[in-house]
């Protein structure tokens, strides 16, 4: 069983869809239940089981509901994709503390408790697979945001890589891998109020080209192979 958070939409969905056409069972999590409910008869269309959680991953009670959704469709969890995400393009100077908490809370602080979750189930069966969606940006900054800006979301993404590379080290021996997947700029709708300003920025991009949630698909089935 696989478990995806941000599924209904974009990367989430893209790579839920992957998996389950390697033949995982999948749990969809996501805030809006009537795209969850749309996304759940794609992954049906694939002939795999699927449930959803409705819920905001930051909150309380929602690694709880994820671990008990994945156990009640198929008794076990394979596979964790830490997808769900937000953007903001806050800089230094103006970024106010509700801001830089909120973009933490659901990029680091959600990714950590889920998968302090999935752990003690992965651990019975001696193997797992953990994937966080980071981003390129975390290691030079809002690269496409030539005025500068940025420094939530990006900081944000280089504290996810870390908890990656930390808690590989300490579940290696439990036969649990994490990995993290650093996109750049992809076309997706947490981009809509901007992209325009996105597809300016593929001038600097060697192919010329921005890229879509579909080119994500390899590395997110590969890695749990």
């Amino acid at each position: 069983c696989s478990i995806v958070t941000g599924a209904s939409i974009g990367i989430g969905l893209c790579l839920a869809e992957a998996l389950a056409r390697r033949g995982s069972d999948i749990v969809l999590v996501s805030r809006d239940p009537e795209k969850l409910a749309q996304a759940a008869e794609k992954i049906r269309a694939l002939g795999r089981k699927v449930a959803t959680v409705a819920t905001d991953v930051a909150a309380d009670d929602a690694p709880a509901k994820i671990v008990r959704a994945a156990l009640d469709l198929t008794g076990r969890i394979d596979v964790l994709v830490n997808n769900a995400g937000f953007m903001t393009f806050a800089d230094p100077l103006n970024v106010d503390d509700a801001t830089w908490d909120a973009i933490y809370n659901v990029n680091v602080r959600a990714p950590m408790r889920i998968t302090r979750a999935v752990l003690p189930e992965m651990a019975k069966t001696k193997r797992g697979s953990i994937i966080n969606l980071g981003s390129s940006w975390s290691s030079r900054g809002s690269a496409f945001n030539q005025d500068g800006g940025g420094v939530d979301y990006c900081s944000s993404k280089a504290a996810l890589h870390a908890l990656g590379r930390s808690t590989a080290q300490d579940v290696a021996p439990m036969g649990i891998r994490v990995n993290t997947i650093a996109p750049g700029a992809v076309d997706t709708p947490m981009h809509a109020d901007h992209r325009a300003l996105l597809f300016e920025f593929a001038q600097y991009i060697p192919l010329c080209r921005i890229q879509l949630s579909e080119y994500l698909a390899v590395p997110a089935a590969l890695l749990p192979s």
